[in-house]
């Protein structure tokens, strides 16, 4: 997957990429993603279980610049998966934070999918409401079966990303 991105995006490299081999990672998010110890406060817990190397991209404003209707804030991959994350932390109407998520995910995964093939990965749209460490599949609604039908991501709200 990193070949496929690098090829799309060519100045990945400068800004927007982190190779990642740790097995926990936390992410603080704020003007900038802030990599952060689990007994800091965090927003994302990443577990990789297959110990094998993951890339952090940071999306926002680095891969894509505003874009009408917005963009996820990361695309954390590995050799097997993808997950397209939006992590919302503002207060307020969480039902429209998760609308401006679903938007924004779709958006990224429809830039990402014209420049990249993305068979056969397992592909992922996550939002994230950050709180303690909880792992919750979205109900079976209409936003999660249009997600998988259009696009083939499984669509969860979760604010924790496995690797296994």
């Amino acid at each position: 997957m990193i070949r496929r991105l690098r090829e799309a995006f060519p100045d990945i490299e400068s800004n927007c990429l982190k190779t990642i081999t740790d097995k926990h990672t936390y992410v603080f998010e704020a003007e900038i993603v802030l990599f952060v110890k689990a007994k800091e406060p965090w927003h994302l817990h990443i577990e990789n279980k297959s110990n094998d190397e993951f890339y952090f991209i940071q999306n926002d404003d680095c891969i894509m610049k505003k874009v009408k209707g917005g963009q996820c804030d990361y695309v954390i991959c590995n050799n097997n998966q993808v997950f397209f994350t939006e992590v919302k932390v503002a207060k307020g109407n969480q039902a429209n934070h998760r609308k401006d998520a679903y938007s924004q995910l779709e958006n990224t995964f429809k830039h990402y999918s014209n420049l990249i093939d993305f068979e056969p990965y397992a592909l992922n749209a996550v939002v994230c409401f950050p709180s303690k460490r909880r792992i919750i599949k979205a109900s079976a609604s209409t936003k999660r079966k249009e997600f998988k039908d259009l696009y083939k991501l499984n669509l969860i709200e979760s604010n924790y990303i496995s690797f296994e």
